[in-house]
């Protein structure tokens, strides 16, 4: 070959190289490249049957003072704040609302027992200290309906002894300052589990039997009096809730290795009813009115989330994974549901991996209408900004405005304004 004509083919080949380069180059330019993707809002959490056309909306980013926007079409509305109520480790929260009707959050701080409150509206600037009264380690609180009486549990010494002391909130505005005191008894010990009637003053025990044969239900009133066994399993391992005023959810204790079981006891009839079964890793959380429940499920190393028609005996499967352990209904509408939704989801043996602390997530928050198959996007979590929340231990206000949880991370307390 010439020297010429080599000459003649590298040039021709340099042209082509630069001409594919800038072709991409002006390509990408002109569609956007790879741009980062914007999670989507009112999209339909149940998959889209035949006909049916997804969502155009879209989340956008913080708009300032803590504030989130949705874009949907070519509006932006300001949607819900977040708020860091009380940095150290808290145990229990519960809302209910005031002579002078405003919605009160009350928490426990879980080093001392010590009770706190925060008026969500008008804003109180920061949570307010309502007793002084020590128990130290505090792992749980059981609240009653009204607020006014709680339960603390906690370990004795140490020990593998679970106490229950319920106590009544009493404020004084002539002694420590104004603080007030939590006086009552203790229940029995060694109560594995401990619900309150959401509209009474009832509580109901789950204690193992003696001789391990399985586990027995106590109810009795707040205070521990007018006792009354009213259950019996050979089952101990339970995860239980008082979702309806007749009905108390029985679950067993959830792990990826076992299919797991919804039962529903009714404390009128004293009937126990199997809900929901062979679900591995099973998790759940009922309604108010115990017509709908909404469970997660073990699957491929990772998680999903369905919800449950009672009566109807119907399964829907939503396309937002979470736990139902980071999630809670509504407390005015009993078909819509608010969750915490990790924003990636490492592959692991779940729900074991997240209740043992080896994986942690970051969670966006998420509204869910069970009815109109439609999901809002409320707020999305920036770790960068320190909003690194692993959300568990939800509760709602009575009117939905707001929407509180405990962070897993670091046990602290936050809440949602929503409206």
């Amino acid at each position: 070959m010439s020297r010429r004509n080599a000459i003649i083919i590298i040039s021709a080949v340099i042209l082509l190289i630069l001409g594919g380069l800038l072709f991409f180059y002006f390509r990408s330019a002109n569609t956007g490249g790879n741009q980062p993707q914007t999670a989507q809002s009112n999209v339909n959490p149940f998959g889209n049957a035949p006909g049916n056309k997804p969502s155009t909306g879209v989340a956008g980013n913080a708009a300032g003072s803590g504030g989130q926007t949705v874009q949907i079409g070519t509006s932006t509305q300001v949607l819900a704040r977040l708020t860091e109520l009380y940095s150290n480790p808290t145990s229990g929260s519960m809302f209910f609302v005031n002579k002078s009707n405003q919605d009160v959050l009350q928490f426990v701080d879980r080093a001392n027992g010590n009770v706190y409150q925060y008026l969500p509206q008008p804003q109180s600037g920061q949570a307010t200290r309502l007793t002084n009264t020590t128990i130290p380690k505090i792992e749980e609180t059981v609240w009653s309906a009204t607020g006014n009486s709680l339960i603390y549990r906690y370990l004795e010494n140490d020990t593998d002894t679970i106490n229950s002391f319920s106590g009544a909130i009493s404020i004084s505005s002539s002694t420590n300052g104004g603080l007030g005191q939590v006086t009552g008894a203790f229940l029995d010990q060694n109560i594995a589990e401990l619900v309150a009637d959401p509209k009474g003053d009832k509580i109901f025990g789950l204690k193992e039997k003696s001789d391990g044969s399985g586990s027995s239900g106590i109810l009795s009133n707040f205070d521990g009096t007018g006792k009354k066994q009213i259950f019996d399993s050979p089952v101990s391992f339970w995860n239980i809730s008082w979702p309806a005023t007749s009905i108390i959810a029985f679950t067993t204790k959830p792990t990826y290795k076992d299919f797991g079981y919804l039962f529903f006891f009714n404390t009128g009839s004293y009937t126990f009813s199997r809900i929901l079964g062979d679900v591995a890793g099973l998790s759940t959380v009922t309604n108010g009115d115990a017509s709908l429940v909404a469970y997660s499920g073990s699957e491929n190393n990772a998680f999903g989330l369905s919800i449950y028609d009672v009566k109807n005996k119907t399964d829907k499967t939503i396309t937002i994974p979470t736990l139902a352990d980071k999630c809670v209904w509504s407390a005015k509408d009993d078909t819509v549901l608010y969750c915490g939704v990790p924003q990636t989801i490492p592959p692991d043996n779940y729900p074991d991996a997240w209740y043992q602390g080896t994986e942690s997530f970051s969670d966006n928050i998420w509204m869910i209408d069970t009815k109109s198959a439609v999901a809002t996007e409320l707020y999305q979590t920036n770790p960068a900004q320190g909003e690194n929340i692993d959300m568990m231990d939800l509760a709602m206000s009575p009117d939905d405005k707001y929407l509180s949880f405990t962070n897993k991370n670091d046990l602290s307390e936050w809440m949602l304004a929503i409206q």
